[in-house]
Parts: structure tokens; C-alpha cells; sequence
């Protein structure tokens, strides 16, 4: 999509209309010819993601990058049911201020329809421990999902409720309702890509915890 060109390295007026995974791979390529990249021409989806998973041999960890929240939920758990580190990423559009970007479990976060969607189908659909909401009641220990998350405590642009859900449903198209800044995208990658560079380097891969009953 041509509105990609202003968030993403590969996506160029010239590059417009190819398949994004190919000019990627060209633009790695082009930078290191030594790195090793593995192309799957296919999305990921309830039925699938374990398959990509188990193609992937010898996976040390995963960013987690996608929009939608029924197949990010998918994904989120076929790491957890493969024992795979996880960094899942919330949602971008409607921010401003890359500095209220964090990451934490994601138990702890706030301000963020996706991963707030994703949270409540992990716990209504798959068992995992409810996650008490802020202010509600005495304050109860959550045991961590080890779940990485990467998102902004920055409040989010409002938006009536039909908006709100698809912005969190799973539609592919190329923008929403909300506009993404890449000072703002960009900032989610580095923040993730650092806590994956940690994890390695430090020997330290957080392994998500299983629980309750897998997916079916």
C-alpha cells in the first residue's frame, strides 16, 4: 500500500504493488548478503499459525507485530503452547509521544485496545487468570503471563464504539480510522527489537507461562 511509505524503510513509490515480505528480504539482502532470510507467503491465522510455527525449526523468539487481534491472540498463544519468547506489540495509531512508550507483561498494560482485546480472549477462550482492572477493589497479585508487551501509556485518540471495534477487529486494510506516525511505529520496533537483543545476549529468554487449556 502506497500509505505504507511513510512508516515503513522497504515501502517506496517504486515498490508499490509488490508483495511486502519480497521487497523486504531484497532490502536485508542488499545490506548484509549473509543474513539468513526465510520467506512464508502466508498470513497468519487460527488454522495456520501453528504450522508457521513448526516450519520454523529451532525458533529462539518471536516479535509479534500484527493488527488484528484474532489472529495476534492466535499467534500469542502458539508461542505460549511452543514454549517460544514472545514480544507482542500494541497498537501505534493515534499516538503522539513515542517518549510514553514501555514495555511490560502483559498483565500490566493500560491505554491499549488491542492488546486489551487480546488479554480478554486469552482469559475467556484459554484459561489464562483474570487480570483485575485498575481501581476496581482491593488490588490482587497477578502471577506475570511472561508475556512481553510493547505499547504507550499515552491516552488514545477517542472514537465512537463501531470505530473502536474494527479498529481491533481483524480486517486486512492498509489504514484505519486512526493515522500512524512513524516516529511512533519506528519507536515500537526498536523497543522490541532491544528487548529481544537483551533476552539473547544475556542468556535470559523469558518463556511465556502456560496456562489453563490449549487451544483446540
Amino acid at each position: 500500500c502506497i500509505s505504507n511509505t511513510n512508516r515503513q524503510l522497504h515501502a517506496l513509490t517504486s515498490t508499490v504493488g509488490q508483495m511486502k515480505i519480497d521487497e523486504m528480504k531484497r532490502r536485508l539482502l542488499d545490506i548484509n548478503p549473509g543474513c539468513n532470510v526465510t520467506l512464508i507467503h502466508d498470513f497468519v491465522t487460527v488454522d495456520t499459525v501453528d504450522e508457521l510455527i513448526t516450519s520454523l525449526p529451532g525458533l529462539t523468539a518471536c516479535i509479534d507485530a500484527i493488527d488484528g487481534m484474532i489472529e495476534k491472540t492466535a499467534l500469542i498463544l502458539a508461542c505460549v503452547n511452543h514454549s517460544i519468547p514472545i514480544v507482542t506489540c500494541g497498537g501505534a495509531a493515534g499516538r503522539m509521544d513515542p517518549t510514553q512508550i514501555v514495555i511490560d507483561d502483559l498483565t500490566k498494560v493500560s491505554e491499549d485496545r488491542l492488546l486489551f482485546h487480546c488479554r480478554k480472549r486469552l482469559r475467556q477462550n484459554h484459561g489464562f487468570p483474570k487480570v483485575p482492572l485498575p481501581g476496581q477493589g482491593k488490588k490482587a497479585r497477578v502471577r506475570k503471563w511472561r508475556i512481553n508487551s510493547v505499547y504507550s501509556t499515552e491516552v488514545q485518540q477517542k472514537m465512537d464504539n463501531t470505530k473502536a471495534d474494527m479498529v481491533t477487529s481483524s480486517f486486512r486494510a492498509c489504514d484505519g480510522f486512526l493515522g500512524t506516525g512513524v516516529f511512533v511505529t519506528g519507536c515500537y520496533g526498536f523497543v522490541a527489537a532491544t528487548k529481544i537483543i537483551e533476552m539473547i545476549a544475556m542468556d535470559s529468554l523469558i518463556v511465556p507461562k502456560k496456562h489453563g487449556r490449549k487451544q483446540e
